[in-house]
């Protein structure tokens, strides 16, 4: 836990000191204007993919595969968007506002914790309504160095695109 918390730390330091958490860097990705925001993401998802995938090969973490309930991803995907829309935060960018002292980060904090709780205590009951279970899906091969390939490739791939939205800015 306390690694968590340290590479936590790490992460929303370098979120902080680009300033990806203000609205002009938001906004301006939100107009197509700003590209900081997607390549920091894409490399931050570019390195995390290796480190996990490590990490889980040498038996330093585990990895669960969970199933994929389309309506729980769709109506998940809709309330991040209204959540976007309405804060002009993502997680992350909310976590490091809330941080800064933004007032309205703090509530939007709050409210998507007690949000994420309320939906937990209903689960059982909406569980229904949340359409189809197609089951757990893994894209990784189960061989180590196919696993490792592909994790490499998604990996350049990401960082690639990361390098092209710097020809847009």
């Amino acid at each position: 836990m306390i690694k968590i918390i340290i590479l936590g730390v790490i992460f929303g330091a370098i979120l902080q000191r680009s300033r990806v958490n203000t609205f002009d860097r938001i906004g301006g990705f939100a107009m197509l204007k700003d590209f900081t925001v997607p390549k920091i993401m894409l490399v931050a998802i570019a390195v995390s993919t290796v480190l996990l995938f490590a990490e889980v090969k040498l038996g330093m973490a585990g990895f669960h595969v969970k199933p994929l309930i389309v309506g729980g991803v769709i109506g998940g995907g809709i309330l991040f968007g209204a959540g976007m829309a309405i804060l002009g935060y993502c997680p992350g960018t909310l976590i490091v506002s809330t941080g800064e002292g933004a007032v309205d980060a703090l509530i939007g904090t709050v409210a998507g914790i007690a949000a994420g709780a309320l939906f937990a205590l209903l689960f059982p009951s909406v569980r229904s309504m949340l359409g189809p279970n197609l089951g757990k899906i893994q894209l990784l091969p189960h061989s180590v160095f196919a696993g490792a390939a592909v994790v490499a490739i998604f990996a350049v791939l990401l960082i690639w695109l990361a390098r092209k939205l710097d020809t847009l800015d």
